[in-house]
């Protein structure tokens, strides 16, 4: 496992470091290791393997072999359990300066910072955990395809959103385009990821509970098993990836 720090986040935390506010970055080091902490340890309970970690300044990007048919609510709890490591550092952190172990100044820097990347990271922008955890929402009432569609035209609203109620300057302009680039590459391989979706069904059979009747190959659900205009979705994908030839 590859572990590396984006040049986004040095750029800031050195900017910090030099302006003498050593306090800050301790603890957001030390917010940024837990909650990503939470995302590796439910991975690691569902035998996800992580190939590698980009840690940014809001989280990190996990790199893993998971696959795009993963279920729902296995995903829900990947993407929400870095927050749950979050608001557990508020219990911890509360009975350290209850004890006196900590000061006030570093107890409010702790509080405003947790909550600061608590809101940033449940925002709907991908990469950031909301879209993950709007996605898993999505697929269960969504095909696949539209849910990716959904999903992307959210992301871009909310990165509107959040610019214009933010005072411009350099970092706010540094995180608005890294966070447009993901979206922007999210679009951009819209095709790709479908693929590999319908790819995944056809080398991993998985067992599912429900069955949805659709009339194309287009409308998948991921949490169902499709019958396309009578036609079990094991046959359709049988004749798409063994002839190449249904679209």
């Amino acid at each position: 496992m590859k572990i590396k720090v984006h040049s986004l986040t040095y750029f800031i935390l050195l900017t910090i470091l030099l302006c003498g506010y050593y306090n800050y970055f301790l603890i957001i080091s030390i917010i940024l290791t837990i909650h990503d902490l939470g995302h590796i340890i439910m991975m690691k309970l569902f035998n996800i393997k992580i190939i590698s970690i980009e840690i940014l300044l809001f989280g990190s990007i996990i790199n893993t072999n998971i696959k795009y048919n993963l279920n729902s609510n296995k995903e829900l709890l990947i993407s929400i359990s870095g927050i749950m490591m979050q608001l557990i550092l508020y219990i911890i952190f509360n009975l350290l300066y209850k004890y006196n172990l900590i000061n006030l100044i570093t107890y409010n820097i702790f509080l405003n910072y947790n909550r600061i990347i608590i809101l940033f990271n449940i925002l709907p922008i991908i990469p950031l955990d909301g879209s993950k955890l709007l996605i898993s929402f999505l697929e269960r009432f969504f095909s696949f395809k539209i849910s990716l569609i959904i999903l992307n035209v959210i992301s871009i609203i909310t990165i509107i959103i959040f610019i214009f109620n933010n005072d411009i300057n350099l970092n706010l302009i540094l995180i608005s385009s890294f966070l447009l680039l993901k979206t922007y590459i999210n679009i951009f391989n819209h095709h790709f990821i479908y693929y590999k979706f319908l790819l995944e069904r056809y080398l991993y059979k998985n067992n599912y509970h429900k069955i949805k009747m659709i009339d194309s190959i287009n409308k998948l659900y991921k949490n169902k098993y499709n019958f396309i205009n009578n036609e079990s979705e094991d046959k359709i994908l049988n004749k798409l990836f063994d002839k190449d030839s249904y679209f």
